[in-house]
């Protein structure tokens, strides 16, 4: 999520503000990876299954006549029953794994609950508030609301100096406020459950904020006045807290996705079960043959159909994951670490 920086003499090149463009992927492919609804996703892919299936009948060696003198639809359908029922089973026995994870001993419950306040008391006081906000989008706007708190007396500390090459760290602090205005109000009015919480979280690079940081107060760290270099320490702690943050909503987000393949999967999981015993026990290619549409033979856009709409379970599952992992490997790092290869400051 981040880029860094070098010690030695420089200015603070600041990154992009959103995740697509500081690793330079096209807008649509960040689109269908991450922010596109994944119910449209699912549909995309099997849109390309049937096509796919079509353009090979088309522009490939084929025949429709085997749909009608073989088994060739009753075997293929009878495979999709035994696949449909071992992803079944896999997906209960994945939703099993996620319920074992949320029950617990009590003991253990309340472990995780004191380390839960115990945060929270921390954030608390960083902020200076009474009792930080319930609402995950609420609590993340105020750990960057805390960060522009620190920035913003930073920069008017080193700004009422007369040492020019404070400049620096008073950019640095306008680039913190400008790329907080952004993610606050995106953040604004989304609830958990949708990706319109977990997607600013992922445009916020803490951890490029964080090695600046470090990396300024090192190189000043003989023009900084007291007042300056603490209120660049209470920075730095101040973004220390969105990662541990980040991370744990992130792990909520996952469990609830993978809730949610589970429930899509079950829902599709029949429909598509009745569509292949149908095909088996009752569809007869032969009063289909000999018809055309668009100079397809009308048997096999039937059979190509139902046949893809069996796959619903498999599509809903990769749709979902593709987000997933997405996710994942762009958070996979938690505080000043760099995972690709960035520009440097120098």
């Amino acid at each position: 999520m981040s880029d860094s920086t070098t010690d030695g003499p420089g200015s603070v090149t600041r990154p992009d503000d959103t995740m697509r463009e500081r690793v330079g992927e096209s807008r649509l492919k960040i689109w269908f990876l991450i922010t596109a609804n994944r119910w449209l996703v699912t549909a995309l892919f099997l849109l390309l299954a049937y096509l796919t299936l079509v353009g090979l009948h088309v522009f490939g060696p084929s025949s429709v006549r085997k749909l009608v003198t073989t088994s060739a639809v009753t075997s293929l359908f009878s495979s999709v029953i035994i696949a449909l029922v071992t992803s079944i089973t896999l997906v209960l026995s994945i939703s099993q794994f996620v319920l074992s994870e949320e029950i617990d001993t009590l003991g253990e419950q309340r472990k995780q609950m004191e380390h839960v306040i115990e945060f929270r008391d921390d954030v608390e006081g960083m902020a200076g508030l009474a009792a930080s906000p319930a609402e995950p989008s609420r609590f993340l706007r105020t750990l960057i609301e805390t960060v522009d708190q620190r920035a913003r007396s930073l920069k008017s500390t080193v700004t009422d100096g007369d040492d020019d090459e404070l400049r620096e760290i008073a950019s640095y602090a306008d680039g913190i406020l400008e790329h907080s205005q952004t993610v606050s109000h995106e953040l604004m009015d989304s609830d958990f459950g949708s990706f319109n919480v977990l997607l600013p979280v992922l445009n916020y690079n803490y951890s490029w904020k964080i090695h600046a940081a470090r990396n300024l107060r090192a190189k000043y760290a003989d023009s900084l006045s007291e007042d300056a270099e603490a209120i660049l320490d209470e920075l730095i702690d101040s973004l220390r807290f969105f990662g541990p943050a980040r991370e744990h909503f992130k792990t909520l987000y996952v469990q609830w996705e993978i809730i949610n393949i589970s429930r899509g999967v079950l829902y599709g999981a029949m429909p598509a079960l009745a569509i292949a015993a149908y095909m088996m026990l009752s569809f007869e290619a032969s009063r289909l043959f000999g018809s055309a549409l668009f100079g397809i033979d009308v048997a096999f856009l039937f059979t190509s159909a139902m046949y893809v709409l069996t796959l619903s379970p498999f599509a809903i599952v990769l749709a979902y994951l593709v987000r997933m992992l997405t996710v994942i490997k762009r958070t996979l790092a938690i505080g000043p670490f760099v995972l690709r290869e960035t520009e440097q400051l120098e």
